[in-house]
């Protein structure tokens, strides 16, 4: 956590196994986003584990296109900073075990999905609600 005048202004998340750190989750308020307190705790993570004795720390998290007119390229500006290197990976794959189980949960996902988008919207038509209306709940 970093804080500023006793304020919890910005957080970060991060596990450690064996001789890598990844950083997995981090935020902070815009409010005091000029004192940059991502930069401390980034840092402070990237001495927990030279500490540990890692020899990665993970950044994670950046878009695979670093053109500078991409929405996130902060970002990845942000964790280029420290001066790593970029890494792609091929990302996450399913390995079926089993087709037919793997075609009846994903078949029967999206059937229940549709039941119950169904149900919804017959329970809403039939109280005469719609959307705009604003007292919900409230017997008005």
């Amino acid at each position: 956590m970093a804080f500023h005048e006793n304020k919890p202004i910005a957080g970060t998340l991060a596990i450690w196994f064996g001789d890598k750190v990844w950083y997995l989750y981090g935020a902070s308020a815009n409010e005091y986003r000029n004192v940059m307190p991502n930069y401390l705790l980034q840092w402070n993570m990237i001495k927990w584990a030279i500490e540990k004795k890692c020899r990665i720390y993970d950044f994670r998290g950046v878009s695979g296109d670093l053109s500078e007119d991409n929405p996130l390229y902060g970002l990845y500006r942000f964790k280029k900073g420290f001066n790593g290197d970029f890494c792609e990976f091929a990302g996450e794959f399913d390995y079926v075990l089993n087709p037919a189980v793997n075609f009846m949960v994903s078949k029967g996902t999206s059937a229940y999905r549709n039941l119950r988008r169904a149900v919804f919207l017959k329970k809403h038509k039939n109280s005469g609600k719609t959307d705009g209306d604003k007292n919900e709940g409230t017997g008005s």
